[in-house]
């Protein structure tokens, strides 16, 4: 992964606009392309971000605090009642923003062009000198939406090349895998939940060192230790002014000496570096006038991890289990906050923007940061080939009587669990058996070979992929999905399409978004991608959202040309916005890919037929 994207803003505010915005394409350090557009003024948005930061002061969950020493601030005239309102007036507005011409056309629309693989892996930069604009909910943009495998990480307009030393003569540095971590004031908070979880992610491979409400002079002597650390994680309540500056952490609960700020562990901070530390993490509220203090202090900036705003306490516990899970499982840093930031959607309903506030600041020239990964800790993930729509894949296999089926199976279960070279194929012919009486509604036949093959060989999840399929046709639902689950956790990528389009016909729109947004996120086949920005598009089309489904079915159309059910879908998109002649073009598309062998492609292959019909282009 070598692709970045850096998006400037210069001069301007939210109340005048940005005149220049650049975005520059590089790879590698080397410039690809850069393009030039501009933000209109849209002041509304600052008043709506300030109006849910106080949202988030006053409004508390009612058994746990957030983690933030909250100063009284008198009456507010905040309504309390409709947090989500509020916060989704700053969505739209942000989108709006997002949306305006000078922008999409000119830098937007050409970005999408050059990285045209929604797959591709890379950062986006948001260099400006404003921590007001780092602090906006910059998640909400369609670009960011649509790529998976990116993230928007702020970071200022000065900096310089900093190579982090990892090795010296092939010799790891003493600081890889130290972790410094600091418990703060907890009053309210459940901070050891934070060193549970640490120590079940990383404490068989890191060596963790926990400072329980420390003095700011025994956090100083941590700071100066000899060898180093490679993260420095804080836990506790912390504060920042209104313009995100002046950060101030809250380190114990004594009467005097209880608070530290980032000028004071300058120096500590400086030496750390020196010595390797690669990542800070804040996880406290309002942590990000802490980034925007170390910048200040001209430090060589690490990465950092900070919160925007206020968050609860159970929310900030999750996305430490998350981050180190992901961090444990060796993904790279911005791709580990951006998928610990998507399982924090599950409170957004709770608690409005929760998951859009942790926030990776970031310079782009620090190297990319990595725990160490022992051999054995790693993961085996099954091989699977390139695979197309919603279908399974294929593999070579070879035929088994039903008689010889019925009298042996146990017996076969038996060898081929004792010779494992032979377990594979055995399991594979199986479930070709099941597959043959599936077709032919030899149910009961059919699901004792699915089960017997996923007995053999259970890493396989195409065996429990068509398990699902057969319970879903005879309306199992609960064992349907038992089984369909089972065949993601196995690496069978087609799952998720499967599952998202169950949950669209059965009328569940939340749980087939959030389904659609594991696919996107996790899967690596172009195939499997289009299948599920085919499914969203459906979904927008069923809600009227004509203009998404439209992005999104031509989005899986990219990725793979061959897909009847997408163009069927996007004709009907065009056709609800008044464009008939050009939904023509995807009627035909329709007819050369279609299986009339398929229900939903044959009712699409009639429709097809309806319309080109009037035009006399078909018989």
């Amino acid at each position: 992964m070598s692709k970045s994207i850096i998006l400037v803003l210069a001069s301007g505010n939210l109340g005048k606009g940005f005149g220049h915005v650049t975005a520059e394409l590089k790879e590698s350090e080397k410039t690809l392309i850069k393009f030039s557009g501009s933000l209109p003024p849209a002041p509304e948005i600052g008043l709506l971000h300030d109006k849910w930061k106080m949202m988030c002061n006053v409004l508390k969950p009612r058994s746990n605090d957030p983690r933030i020493k909250v100063k009284s601030t008198g009456v507010t005239n905040i309504s309390e009642d409709k947090p989500e309102a509020v916060y989704r007036n700053l969505q739209e507005h942000m989108k709006k923003w997002l949306e305006a011409d000078e922008f999409c056309r000119k830098i937007e629309s050409k970005l999408r062009t050059h990285i045209g693989n929604v797959s591709e892996c890379f950062k986006i930069f948001l260099e400006v000198d404003q921590s007001e604009i780092w602090e906006l909910p910059w998640d909400v943009w369609a670009f960011r939406e649509d790529y998976a495998n990116c993230e928007i990480i702020p970071t200022s307009s000065q900096y310089g090349k900093k190579n982090q030393q990892k090795t010296t003569a092939e010799i790891a540095v003493p600081s890889q895998g130290r972790i410094l971590c600091v418990a703060g004031n907890s009053k309210g908070i459940n901070i050891e939940e934070d060193k549970r979880i640490i120590q079940q992610r990383l404490g068989d491979r890191c060596d963790l060192q926990f400072l329980k409400e420390p003095t700011p002079q025994e956090l100083h002597d941590e700071l100066f230790d000899d060898k180093g650390w490679q993260v420095f994680f804080f836990a506790g309540h912390s504060n920042s002014d209104n313009n995100a500056a002046n950060g101030v952490l809250y380190i114990n609960q004594n009467a005097d000496h209880n608070s530290i700020k980032v000028e004071e562990l300058k120096a500590g901070l400086k030496k750390a570096i020196s010595k390797g530390l690669q990542l800070l993490i804040f996880n406290s509220c309002s942590s990000l006038g802490i980034a925007t203090d170390i910048v200040a202090e001209g430090l060589d900036l690490p990465s950092i991890i900070v919160m925007r705003a206020p968050l609860p306490d159970v929310v900030a516990q999750d996305f430490v289990k998350s981050l180190f899970t992901y961090l444990a499982a060796g993904e790279l840093l911005f791709l580990a906050v951006r998928k610990a930031k998507n399982d924090l959607q599950k409170w957004d309903s709770q608690f409005p923007g929760a998951s859009g506030i942790p926030m990776l600041c970031q310079h782009p020239t620090f190297e990319e940061f990595v725990l160490p990964q022992p051999e054995a800790d790693r993961p085996f993930v099954p091989k699977t080939d390139a695979v197309t729509a919603d279908c399974p894949p294929s593999y070579p296999q070879f035929t088994i009587s039903t008689k010889f089926m019925q009298r042996a199976s146990i017996s076969l279960a038996g060898l081929a669990i004792g010779y494992p070279l032979i377990g594979p194929n055995l399991a594979s012919a199986i479930n070709t058996f099941g597959m043959e009486n599936h077709r032919s509604n030899q149910f009961l036949i059919a699901k004792a070979s699915y089960n017997l093959a996923s007995s053999i060989n259970p890493t396989n999840g195409e065996f429990f992929y068509n398990l699902s399929l057969l319970y879903d046709q005879l309306n199992e639902d609960e064992y349907a999905q038992e089984a369909m689950k089972q065949a993601v956790w196995r690496g069978l990528p087609e799952a998720y399409a499967q599952i998202s389009k169950s949950l669209i016909l059965k009328n569940k729109p939340e749980a087939a978004l959030k389904v659609i947004g594991m696919c996107l996120e996790q899967t690596q086949f172009d195939g499997v991608k289009s299948s599920c920005f085919k499914n969203r598009g459906w979904l927008r089309f069923n809600e009227n959202q004509y203009d998404s489904a439209e992005a999104d079915l031509r989005i899986a159309i990219s990725l793979n040309s061959k897909t009847p059910e997408a163009q069927c879908l996007l004709a009907k998109v065009l056709e609800a916005k008044g464009k008939p002649q050009e939904a023509l073009i995807h009627w035909e598309e329709t007819l050369k890919s279609a299986n009339s062998r398929i229900p939903k492609q044959d009712e699409c292959i009639q429709l097809a037929k309806q319309r080109l019909l009037k035009t006399g282009k078909t018989k």
